[in-house]
């Protein structure tokens, strides 16, 4: 009776399939693999910037700064569109030496991407425009990325009882 069950229980076992994963195959360029990779050359470098943020018509300059890579480009990956719920939400707009999505619907927080590109398809200029908006909170973002060279990071947000602020950061970077 034991080896019965002992061999009822294998063969059960024995006849488990994993389900079969759905391959997604990204139709969009890797905004955040580009980024993640950006921030550990940008590490590796120890690239530094001179940097100036504006707050509200408020400015301050600081040059030769360290960074925290991966926070300071947080807002670049996370405009990222390669899930596969957002497959048929983007227009494709291309060219031979660029490439531009425009979110088609409009409940998504990244607008559009556009990204130009030298002749090895090497990012050149990434455009981000990001945009929320609820009954208590509006939020835009432009985020600008010139690889080895400079970055900008644009934010205007409007909260209920808070009010509204501007953002603008622009930076040089230095290796």
């Amino acid at each position: 009776m034991r080896n019965r069950l002992i061999f009822l229980l294998f063969f059960i076992l024995a006849s488990c399939k994993p389900a079969e994963e759905k391959l997604f195959i990204t139709p969009f360029v890797d905004i955040k693999g580009f980024f993640e990779s950006e921030v550990i050359r940008l590490n590796k470098n120890k690239s530094v910037t001179d940097k100036t943020i504006t707050q509200n018509g408020l400015s301050e300059t600081k040059k030769g700064i360290q960074i925290n890579w991966k926070n300071e480009l947080s807002l670049f990956t996370g405009s990222d569109i390669n899930k596969a719920a957002w497959q048929d939400s983007y227009r494709i707009i291309k060219d031979n030496s660029s490439i531009t999505y425009l979110a088609i619907d409009t409940n998504l927080r990244t607008r559009e991407i556009q990204i130009k590109m030298d002749s090895n398809t090497k990012p050149q200029h990434i455009l981000i425009k990001n945009s929320s908006k609820n009954y208590l909170y509006e939020s835009t973002e432009t985020l600008i990325y010139i690889p080895d060279s400079a970055y900008s990071i644009e934010k205007y947000q409007k909260v209920i009882l808070l009010g509204k602020n501007k953002y603008l950061i622009r930076a040089l970077i230095k290796k």
